[in-house]
């Protein structure tokens, strides 16, 4: 198990599950029930998302940023600010998302 944390908390939580990368409007529609997505950046483009989804991870944004906002409305674990967590982690990869704590175990 690999632990990353360096994460700001936006809603507390602990969430463990598949993720699925999104780098573009168009990975939205690939997002599965209970998937923990990550984001290279808050966007608008990516809320449809947060409806399947389990969790939030971003790079970059603040608490005040679109995604963190939508998933901070909806009850979702959220973290933001995980430098380079879309380079590290792959789809499909088994994680679970600590926001209490900002970090993300890797199940190898």
């Amino acid at each position: 198990m690999k632990i990353i944390q360096d994460g700001l908390t936006v809603t507390p939580g602990c969430v463990r599950g598949k993720c699925r990368i999104l780098n573009s409007e168009q990975d939205v529609e690939f997002v599965e029930n209970g998937e923990i997505i990550i984001l290279p950046y808050s966007h608008p483009m990516f809320a449809p998302a947060l409806f399947r989804a389990s969790a939030v991870v971003c790079e970059n944004g603040g608490k005040l940023s679109h995604i963190c906002i939508v998933a901070m409305e909806m009850g979702l674990t959220c973290l933001t600010g995980v430098k380079n967590i879309t380079k590290i982690l792959n789809t499909g990869d088994d994680i679970m998302v600590d926001s209490k704590e900002g970090a993300i175990y890797l199940y190898e």
